[in-house]
């Protein structure tokens, strides 16, 4: 009996146990974290003769990262099956990203069949991956590695010899990225200088290609190509965080593209020395009619792409991956085939206040990763997204003009941030200081006004200032007039120095209030201004006088 280790759901979720032609000739065992492990169906489990949980290869994974399996307890579950099998007949299988590394040192270290830890390395190194590319010819961005260190010491210096060398903007990515998380358009020298002194982890910098993205999706067999098809993406994976669709359609075989693209995606994977089962091989095509690389992974399509992809083209990717790097045999994929294509719903930091379906000819199937309610935080990553759709239509030209409808499709409504909020309050004593001591001290209101005046408070002088002829008509009983473009030393002078003077003009829409409060300060007296003025006086029902001043 063969022994097939799986490492990650990842990729897996599609596979067809049923289409398996002698499944009791295979012992399938499973690795995965905790929170992979949840991702599994009741029905899943049932396939694996034993499932091994073990702890994350991180003590604090990004949401991308969650699946990456503990290398050590990896190792050691491995080494435990090989006490009661022969290495050849013991086969390890990944189809996570993450995972790739983990699974191609276990190959290495226990001679297993499969690529090694040198094959897989130039699909996981990206500055290696373009380097070898570059050597063979293929068209790549410019590129180059971060010096992270320069970057510390002399940020403006580092930026000049990146834009010397790529030009502006570019792109700074990790060198082992997946997914777009931690990827960075940088297009101006203040976003470079807002950057971390550490990103903990190496990082490259990159020419930023203006062009359509495509996904060039491989199997191999024996270094030949025995399936490849394309992917057209709607729009380039940095625009998703910013609340645009991450949908790719799966063209048509008879589109020219998807014979000149095939054709690049051999160029490069023979350049980076194939391996066998799926590849997933991004490239821009440019305005110029140019295929530029931009790169590649040993697995397929993540998310919901691949079950797209098997419904497309009517095919079970991985249980012919699994053939292929195994020898178990399945049967042919027994699912309509129907044109299918899927999509990504991105998310940006909010609460959710509403989800909403597209609108579209073809048939539409949702799976929501966020709730009404949620408040969801930022991230750059795909797979820290709001959920993933399938569209399929039996028209192929249906189904493109619905890919099409997608560019203006908004998934996710979010609530409106708080304007209120939006400043932040000040420190409590902050703001005691600024309305006890600031504002209290320098305003009062007709309330009180009228409540002093009543009780013949001395030591308070009410004084109108607006003109003399608004006096006239009308003024808070008691009241002075003192128009405020009047005020000066000369026209003070006969002005008591002790009181408190209560300034105030027409209403809330009138600074003449303050400007006589302004006055009266620096001419040396004590001075307050009414708010709400003359109006908001008589919206108290607070008495009034007329009478010439």
């Amino acid at each position: 009996m063969k022994t097939a280790v799986v490492i990650s759901t990842r990729g897996f979720g599609v596979f067809r146990h049923d289409l398996l032609m002698n499944p009791d000739e295979v012992r399938l065992i499973g690795v995965f974290t905790d929170r992979d492990a949840a991702n599994l169906t009741a029905g899943q489990r049932t396939w694996f003769e034993q499932i091994h949980v073990v702890p994350c290869g991180l003590s604090d994974p990004t949401p991308m990262l969650y699946s990456l399996v503990d290398a050590d307890a990896t190792r050691e579950v491995v080494a435990g099956l090989l006490s009661d099998a022969e290495p050849t007949d013991l086969t390890v299988h990944c189809y996570d990203e993450q995972n790739m590394m983990v699974a191609a040192e276990l190959r290495t270290r226990f001679g297993l069949k499969g690529p090694g830890v040198a094959d897989i390395l130039p699909f996981r190194d990206k500055c290696l991956m373009k380097q070898r590319l570059l050597d063979a010819g293929v068209r790549v961005p410019r590129f180059g590695h971060f010096d992270a260190e320069q970057h510390a010491a002399e940020p403006s210096a580092s930026f000049k010899a990146i834009i010397a060398e790529v030009g502006l903007p570019f792109i700074l990515k990790p060198t082992d990225a997946a997914a777009s998380e931690g990827v960075l358009k940088i297009t101006e020298w203040d976003e470079y200088a807002a950057l971390p002194t550490d990103f903990g982890r190496a990082y490259e910098y990159e020419e930023f290609v203006e062009g359509t993205m495509y996904s060039v999706n491989i199997v191999s067999d024996a270094g030949r190509t025995v399936f490849g098809g394309v992917t057209e993406y709607l729009v380039n994976s940095l625009e998703v965080p910013g609340g645009k669709v991450n949908a790719d359609i799966n063209l048509i075989d008879s589109d020219p593209r998807v014979a000149r693209m095939v054709a690049f995606a051999d160029r490069a994977l023979d350049a980076l020395g194939r391996p066998d089962g799926g590849s997933h091989l991004e490239l821009f095509h440019t305005p110029d009619d140019e295929l530029v690389f931009l790169e590649v992974g040993a697995r397929f399509k993540g998310m919901a792409g691949l079950a797209a992809m098997q419904r497309n083209y009517g095919i079970a990717f991985v249980n012919l991956a699994f053939e292929i790097e195994s020898g178990i045999k399945s049967r042919p994929y027994d699912g309509e085939q129907i044109y299918c294509f899927d999509g990504v719903v991105p998310k940006k930091q909010g609460v959710v206040k509403e989800l909403i379906d597209p609108e579209l000819e073809s048939d539409v199937e949702m799976t929501w990763k966020v709730e009404v309610g949620e408040e969801i935080e930022s991230s750059n990553s795909l797979l820290a997204n709001g959920g993933t759709f399938l569209v399929s239509n039996k028209d192929y030209e249906a189904a493109y003009r619905d890919f099409r409808r997608l560019a203006d499709y908004r998934p996710i409504r979010y609530a409106e941030p708080s304007r209120v909020l939006g400043v932040t309050p000040a420190a409590p004593e902050n703001a005691y200081t600024y309305f006890q001591e600031l504002r209290l001290a320098c305003e009062t209101d007709p309330y009180d006004v009228h409540h002093d005046l009543e009780e013949g408070a001395r030591d308070v002088v009410v004084l109108d200032v607006r003109r003399a002829a608004a006096y006239a008509c009308e003024h808070v009983r008691g009241a002075h007039s003192l128009p405020h473009e009047d005020i000066s030393a000369a026209t003070v002078k006969g002005l008591d120095p002790e009181p408190l003077y209560v300034t105030y003009g027409w209403g809330p829409a009138c600074n003449g209030g303050t400007r006589a409060a302004a006055k009266l300060s620096a001419l040396g007296f004590k001075v307050k201004e009414m708010i709400g003025g003359f109006e908001y006086w008589k919206q108290g029902g607070h008495p009034t006088e007329q009478g010439e001043p």
